[in-house]
């Protein structure tokens, strides 16, 4: 019937992680990985504990990976989804790891409405792998079309609307020299370091995944 090996096993690995995942999030991809490396290497280092927002967090994947591979209470991470299925799956993934999943926080809402305001201006990581899907993509998978929750995909007529959104909104709640960086379609590359620098970002780069394809941008809150 084509439903993906990920959902039948009922588990599937993320770099050091053993994930839940079910039809209610989005299977994590090995290119994705990489954006874990990407907050990591911005907040390592630091004296003070350090703040992380994952912005449609799905399974978990991104958030715990920063929990999991940073020292114990050097980080805090909230983690949102507009979905509550997620969350919940989100929540069970935590439960997994231990310890290392006390600095995770969780909240439900749009994007940056799932926000806490004492947050504001006092973030230094806003890490996203949003929709980036337009909606009239003919080359989606049918094991992807037909099992994955199509809200964790699709994102608008070209594929931008959620991105517009997460770069738009960044800068109020970054710390002067906060990251921003997010997972990208490999043809959006361009397109996407424009929204950034129309948002005020210095610093906008774009780097690869593991098949050398156009995958993240990132760009500093001056």
């Amino acid at each position: 019937d084509g439903e993906p090996l990920q959902y039948v096993l009922g588990r599937w690995g993320f770099r050091r992680l053993d994930l839940m995942v079910d039809k209610r999030v989005l299977i994590p991809r090995p290119e994705t990985e990489l954006i874990v490396d990407i907050v990591l290497g911005h907040i390592a280092g630091r004296t003070e504990p350090a703040t992380v927002v994952d912005l449609g967090t799905g399974s978990g994947a991104i958030g715990l990976s920063v929990l999991h591979e940073s020292p114990i209470g050097s980080v805090k991470v909230h983690m949102t989804d507009a979905s509550q299925d997620a969350l919940d799956v989100a929540r069970a993934n935590a439960v997994g790891i231990g310890r290392t999943a006390s600095g995770a926080r969780f909240a439900r809402g749009s994007w940056y409405d799932a926000l806490d305001e004492s947050l504001r201006g006092s973030v230094d990581v806003v890490v996203s792998n949003p929709p980036y899907i337009a909606a009239g993509d003919g080359e989606l998978d049918a094991s992807v079309r037909d099992w994955e929750p199509m809200t964790a995909l699709i994102a608008g007529d070209d594929g931008l609307d959620d991105l517009r959104v997460i770069t738009s909104g960044a800068a109020e709640w970054l710390v002067p020299g906060g990251l921003l960086v997010t997972e990208i379609g490999h043809t959006q590359a361009h397109a996407v370091a424009e929204l950034y620098r129309v948002s005020g970002f210095t610093e906008v780069g774009v780097h690869k995944d593991l098949a050398g394809r156009d995958r993240f941008v990132r760009g500093v809150r001056p």
